[in-house]
């Protein structure tokens, strides 16, 4: 089974460069997107993460790329679709800025890793971003580990970023695509050297180890957080 990506830009922040790689880039601004990736074939209607459910497009974002982000219910309308017609939602992490519209899809079933879920509920003193508002309610299906959820998709456990980070492989007509699951962008893999940190992790050791492990993998790379997906064809 193969499927078309879709990419939906369903928010934008400006940041420091130093969140996404760690002990580089501190002091630049950088724009960053917020992906849902959406997933067709053999009739299902897959999202990966759903983005901010609220936010403000500063005017200049859209004057130095020329795009425009939308609200998850106008960008699925301009893809004709409705929350109602998602069948399955993969949340590669539980942060606001993926998970932030999932109550939308009430008649979605939610890949979600069990740790994460234990995070979102519990989170960490120091970890400000998970809403636990963002999955009551859900019909969720509990992933421990790596999992193959439809016939050419399947769910990887990579840690670090979060506990319960996962990344997602995806067979389409072009090859296998692979969407990390860390917030990242592409200098956090260059195409010469190690791969680079998160800026923003659970454990530093583990998600370096990790974004080295995505980074070996065969495919194309579509970073959580990377402008430039706006421009690649799938």
């Amino acid at each position: 089974m193969t499927y078309t990506i879709n990419p939906l830009l369903v928010g934008i922040r400006r940041v420091d460069q130093g969140i996404m790689t760690y002990q580089r880039g501190y002091g630049k601004r950088i724009w960053l997107p917020m992906w849902s990736f959406l997933l067709q074939g053999g009739g299902q209607n897959v999202l990966v993460d759903t983005g901010l459910d609220d936010f403000i497009t500063p005017p200049e974002f859209t004057a130095e790329t020329g795009l425009v982000p939308q609200y998850m219910e106008d960008a699925l309308e301009s893809a004709g679709l409705s929350p109602d017609d998602i069948n399955v939602v993969i949340n590669t992490h539980l942060h606001d800025d993926h998970s932030g519209n999932n109550l939308l899809f009430k008649k979605a079933k939610f890949y979600i890793q069990s740790i994460e879920i234990d995070c979102c509920l519990h989170p960490h003193p120091l970890d400000y971003r998970y809403e636990p508002d963002f999955i009551d309610g859900l019909d969720m299906l509990l992933v421990d580990g790596d999992m193959d959820i439809l016939p050419g998709i399947e769910l990887l456990h990579t840690p670090g970023h979060t506990p319960g980070c996962q990344t997602v492989r995806v067979e389409t007509a072009q090859g296998r695509t692979i969407i990390p699951g860390m917030c990242c962008h592409n200098d956090n893999f260059p195409k010469s050297g190690p791969a680079v940190c998160p800026g923003v992790h659970s454990n530093a050791f583990q998600a370096y180890d990790t974004a080295q492990r995505i980074k070996d993998m065969k495919g194309t790379l579509l970073p959580l957080h990377e402008i430039g997906v706006a421009q690649m064809k799938f």
